[in-house]
């Protein structure tokens, strides 16, 4: 079965993106080219940058060294993309990177650009503006004898209160982590490891059960620019269903039994930077690797609906997705471990306990 969710109004197509369409003889240095420009060349363009020796012909497109001797911010070479069929160029002084592809992939081959952008993009100033957080909740456990401590017995959560990035919950004796947001999936699980290392120090266990407490592993979405924010908030409701689709029925059943009336689809809550969704526990903290992969996930799915403005899916007959529909916005290994997660979970193969190992944070970078 096909479902399909549109919002009443979209950005922009890869939104922040500066784009030019060129062909001849185009020597760059002529162009203004802030952070995540689009350089879009038509078949035979001699385009004149820096960082070649002379002539670089890839068929589709020749980069030739400019001829100018003094040039301030000078466009140079940096690597090749889509096998070959595109470049990445970066600017010598402000360091902006400029993405050049040819006018025939361009067009005939838009949504494997689209999808590409939209899993590099954002890291090199393309893409929407989107900022990435959470609060997850954790139980306090001793190690020694397994019961759970109240939070505020704790001087560290104390210190932190509620509104430290290491807190406490404002209605149950648990632990709360409120991560510095982030504008990528690996910078928030960093964030997040920065935290955890400090609490590794305090001799004290943070479980992701919740049978006792009601956890969440509530995941917010916003950004620095307010038109993104007015957009997020008009069409919340389009956006949770679709999340709740490819995340939150996913991660659901994971919750524990101390989640209560917590425990619920089509749970969000609106913020000043937009909202948080607060379906998925906190189980999926329990697994770095899950952390960074929904955070991932969920990043993709809200630029994809913010640009493209709908989105079409099919769904199996317990609404879940199918797998081959994460292979959008998670790389099939991704969507196998993302998808597997609930049987290890079940089956106890994963400690329910965010790990503290001072190797994580070495494998970690």
């Amino acid at each position: 079965m096909k479902k399909k969710v549109a919002l009443k109004e979209k950005l922009l197509s890869f939104y922040n993106a500066f784009y030019y369409f060129v062909e001849g003889v185009v020597d760059l240095t002529d162009y203004y080219v802030p952070n995540g420009t689009v350089v879009v060349v038509r078949n035979g363009t001699r385009l004149r940058i820096g960082g070649v020796k002379s002539q670089l012909d890839l068929g589709w497109v020749k980069l030739e060294k400019t001829r100018r001797r003094k040039v301030f911010d000078l466009p140079e070479l940096v690597e090749t993309a889509l096998d070959g069929r595109a470049v990445w160029l970066r600017t010598r002084e402000t360091q902006n990177w400029v993405f050049v592809v040819s006018k025939e992939v361009w067009q005939t081959h838009r949504e494997e650009v689209k999808k590409y952008l939209l899993d590099v993009g954002p890291r090199r100033g393309m893409g929407v503006p989107l900022t990435l957080g959470g609060d997850p909740e954790f139980e306090l456990v001793d190690p020694r004898s397994g019961e759970i401590i109240p939070a505020g017995r704790v001087p560290l959560f104390v210190e932190g209160g509620l509104s430290g990035q290491i807190g406490l919950d404002k209605e149950y004796p648990i632990a709360e982590f409120r991560p510095a947001p982030a504008y990528s999936p690996e910078e928030y699980a960093s964030n997040f490891l920065a935290l955890v290392e400090r609490v590794r120090e305090e001799g004290v266990l943070l479980c992701t059960k919740g049978d006792f407490y009601p956890l969440g592993g509530h995941i917010h979405i916003g950004s620095s620019d307010y038109r993104v924010i007015k957009l997020l908030k008009n069409e919340a409701q389009s956006f949770v269903r679709v999340l709740d689709d490819f995340v939150g029925r996913v991660l659901l059943p994971t919750s524990g039994k101390g989640r209560g009336g917590y425990y619920s689809l089509f749970a969000y809550k609106y913020q000043p930077y937009g909202w948080e969704y607060r379906t998925p526990p906190a189980s999926y903290y329990a697994d770095l690797e899950m952390v960074r992969i929904v955070f991932k996930l969920v990043r993709n799915l809200v630029e994809f609906l913010l640009i493209e403005g709908e989105i079409t899916y099919e769904v199996l007959y317990d609404e879940r997705v199918k797998p081959e529909e994460y292979h959008r916005f998670l790389t099939p290994e991704e969507t196998e471990y993302f998808l597997g997660f609930p049987e290890r979970w079940a089956r106890g193969e994963i400690p329910p306990f965010v790990p503290m190992d001072p190797a994580v944070f070495v494998a970690a970078g």
